[in-house]
């Protein structure tokens, strides 16, 4: 039986930082869709029709599913943050023989969220489409990112050692 830990939440939250820490202890591969965009748009030429969320999620879902029918552990990170389009992705999946811990990485500190995505402005990433913060805000407020049935929720307002002690706590139990 493989353990397949998924994180979800809205950009800036701080899944990648979470992910990356749970994977460095774990010593397992993180899977991520910003990865695959990130690629595809280092590509030289690359139709940016091409380079969508469908596309990247399709691929991320390939290497998931090779990795669950094998039962590896490993960390899914950036699932979508909506619960609609997450359960869309996440119903793909065939989890059977592999234990899931599922969680939300959200920020209640509205201001410290809105500081991130100023500090992610100044120096996007390939992947990070934002152009401004009314345009980050406006994005998530079309979107319900409140926690499913059995899904752990981590708030970054704290600092990233207790959010991060908190995910292994839940993972020892």
């Amino acid at each position: 039986m493989g353990t397949v830990y998924i994180f979800r939440g809205k950009a800036a939250s701080g899944k990648t930082t979470l992910a990356d820490m749970l994977a460095r202890k774990l010593s397992i591969p993180v899977f991520r869709k910003d990865d695959v965009v990130d690629a595809l748009k280092m590509t030289k030429d690359t139709n940016k029709e091409l380079v969508n969320n469908e596309v990247c999620y399709n691929i991320l879902y390939k290497m998931i599913q090779t990795n669950l029918d094998i039962n590896c552990d490993f960390i899914i990170d950036t699932i979508p943050a909506d619960r609609n389009n997450a359960k869309f992705f996440l119903d793909r999946l065939d989890v059977k023989n592999n234990k899931v811990f599922r969680f939300l990485i959200d920020c209640s500190d509205e201001n410290e969220w809105r500081r991130r995505h100023i500090e992610r402005l100044k120096n996007p990433l390939p992947h990070e489409a934002f152009k401004s913060l009314e345009h980050v805000i406006e994005h998530y407020n079309k979107f319900d990112i409140t926690p499913f049935d059995g899904e752990y929720v981590v708030d970054t307002a704290y600092p990233v050692e207790k959010c991060f002690d908190d995910i292994v706590k839940i993972i020892r139990n």
